[in-house]
């Protein structure tokens, strides 16, 4: 089977490692699609000690999408097309070998990529289950990536009265048009605080949604341009154990905070196949690439380096 590894500081390798065998209880899984996130980024990009390479094979591949190959389970017909939820984060390889209760029968009515967004879907639909009722409310959204046009799309949902997204790439903030935002800023032409001002009477953003992650000066932004008794919601993570927050700001604001890391498979992912499939959220405006499994190397590199206006990448096996 075919299965990348990072070898070193950003470069990958593909290899023909065996096919796993298939124990009962469990179903084997032949991977048709998968896709980069950003939260793959810094095991390719950052240097790690020598002998952390390589890392494990798959590494650290989440949203997978494939078809039952073999089954030693009753119920599930081999053919069955499914998504697949890595708990070992190992997702960049042919086959994988799981319990049932790591996968999630799929309907064959849309195209295997849109599909495929119910991985990402599912966990941006967990932090926003947990945000206060958007409805009717000012919602800021910093960042425009894959992360960020699925909140646009949700809060859309949730009818919020207004949906600010925010980015520094035009060719992002145009597809948050497409997926519901009522505002657009990019903050290296215009003044943020002021447009937001300008768009919400004066009163600020009621929700602001960090959906970039990983930068101080983002998260203390996000205090910014929050009203006062505001909340304030954590998406993207922050790659600093002890980040230098403007405590002040959000203590003088008396401001509310969430963070969300992880979905619930029983209910985000199911509750995520659902919206996609009847279409309430349309998730083609992100889909910018899909490239041969063979050319992961060149999925990162795009995707890190925001080449041909890329947003999400999908490889196919």
């Amino acid at each position: 089977m075919r299965a990348a590894r990072i070898v070193a500081p950003r470069k990958f390798s593909v290899d023909d490692d065996p096919i796993p065998d298939c124990p009962d209880g469990h179903v084997r899984v032949k991977l048709l699609k998968a896709a980069i996130c950003g939260s793959d980024f810094p095991y390719f990009a950052n240097t790690y000690s020598q002998e952390s390479y390589p890392l494990p094979p798959g590494y650290p591949g989440h949203e997978c999408l494939g078809v039952i190959e073999a089954s030693r389970v009753k119920h599930i017909k081999e053919g069955t097309t499914v998504m697949y939820y890595p708990p070992f984060l190992d997702g960049y390889k042919e086959y994988h070998v799981t319990p049932p209760s790591r996968i999630q029968e799929i309907p064959d009515t849309l195209p295997l990529n849109e599909l495929l967004m119910t991985q990402l879907l599912g966990a941006v639909s967990h932090s926003a289950f947990r945000i206060d009722r958007p409805y009717n409310k000012h919602v800021v959204i910093m960042g425009q990536g894959p992360v960020g046009l699925l909140f646009t799309g949700l809060m859309k949902n949730f009818g919020a009265r207004s949906i600010i997204a925010v980015d520094i790439l035009d060719y992002r903030l145009n597809a948050s048009k497409r997926m519901g935002a009522t505002h657009t800023i990019n903050p290296g032409k215009e003044d943020l605080i002021e447009s937001v001002k300008s768009i919400t009477g004066g009163s600020l953003a009621d929700i602001v949604i960090d959906a970039y992650g990983q930068n101080v000066a983002v998260i203390n932004t996000c205090f910014d341009l929050a009203r006062h008794n505001g909340q304030v919601a954590f998406f993207g993570i922050c790659l600093e154990e002890s980040p230098r927050l403007n405590f002040n700001t959000f203590f003088r604001k008396e401001l509310r905070m969430i963070a969300s890391v992880g979905p619930d498979l029983t209910m985000d992912y199911p509750y995520a196949l659902d919206m996609i499939v009847k279409g309430a959220i349309d998730v083609t405006p992100m889909l910018t690439h899909d490239l041969p499994f063979e050319d992961i190397q060149k999925g990162f590199e795009m995707a890190i380096n925001r080449a041909d206006n890329a947003i999400k990448i999908v490889l196919s096996f």
